[in-house]
């Protein structure tokens, strides 16, 4: 499952720096990565966004930045890929429950 391939339409013409963001440091797990090496990478990924969403706010809260629209972006890719995140966790913890109350 590849989270972060097509977040945006083509028409939509972003910063190079957002475009960047938008691309992240996603790179494909390799043959003999586990579950937790991709989870890991993708909590990175996570964390990576949550960053920027936060450095793009605050340059256009000081006023280093009038892009507006691409702090919002920034915000909402955050948002959905933290989101996203969660409900994995969730659906984890949940097969882990239904696993426990098997009966042995």
């Amino acid at each position: 499952m590849k989270i972060n391939g097509a977040l945006f339409p083509s028409q939509i013409k972003l910063s190079p720096e957002l475009e960047k963001l938008a691309k992240g440091r996603a790179s494909e797990p390799t043959d003999g990565s586990s579950f937790g090496d991709m989870l890991s990478q993708k909590i990175g990924q996570v964390d990576h966004l949550q960053k920027a969403a936060d450095v793009a706010t605050t340059e256009v809260a000081t006023g280093k930045s009038r892009n507006l629209h691409e702090a919002v972006l920034a915000m909402e890719m955050a948002d959905t890929s933290l989101r996203l995140l969660v409900t994995v966790r969730n659906k984890a913890i949940e097969a882990y429950q239904d696993i426990m109350k098997m009966p042995i």
